[in-house]
């Protein structure tokens, strides 16, 4: 069984959205275009959920009305995404 302990655990549990100060200019800077930025300014009712197993995979699951998300991954090592406007990134999570 791996350690998991890695200084996210604090991340671990359910969230729910409180305000989107500044993230029309983070998507902007992420190349979103602006149709996509009004519709993502328009959740707010999202849920957000981080758990991680024995081995240290970590899941991080986003729920809102339009769409729910998943990812799982090992901090550290990268892996493809497939954003919400389509572009394919390569992602590593760290701490």
């Amino acid at each position: 069984m791996a350690s998991t302990d890695t200084g996210m655990e604090k991340f671990r549990g359910a969230w729910g959205f409180v305000n989107s100060e500044n993230f029309d200019e983070c998507l902007r800077e992420m190349g979103i275009s602006w149709i996509v930025r009004q519709a993502a300014k328009a959740v707010t009712k999202e849920k957000m959920t981080i758990s991680t197993d024995d081995n240290g995979k970590w899941t991080v699951k986003s729920e809102s009305t339009f769409k729910t998300t998943v990812y799982e991954f090992t901090l550290g090592v990268e892996f493809d995404e497939v954003r919400a406007d389509g572009a394919e990134v390569k992602v590593s999570m760290k701490l």
